[in-house]
């Protein structure tokens, strides 16, 4: 148990990591994703279930949902001008 334990903390850590390193946008949401099974299944192993499934609840239904919808509206925006970025346009 107590390795399960250390290996819950340390997905929770890497993902916290890959949220903050940002490598690109959709590594993001991979990463609050992990951190937020790891955080779950850290409380569930305290014995707070409630605590673990609000977890869950917020984090993995509503924060996610609302996350790839925001950058699915960032990525739009990329690709409306016929794959002319915004940064070319202020070259020309």
């Amino acid at each position: 148990m107590t390795y399960f334990v250390l290996f819950i903390g340390l997905c929770f850590v890497l993902g916290g990591l890959a949220v903050a390193s940002n490598p690109s946008l959709y590594s993001e949401d991979v990463g609050l994703m992990l951190a937020s099974v790891a955080g779950g299944g850290w409380f569930l192993s305290l014995g707070i279930s409630f605590m673990s499934l609000g977890l869950f609840m917020v984090y993995l239904s509503g924060m996610s949902v609302d996350y790839v919808y925001s950058l699915s509206l960032v990525a739009d925006l990329l690709h409306r001008l016929g794959g002319i970025s915004c940064f070319d346009m202020g070259l020309l």
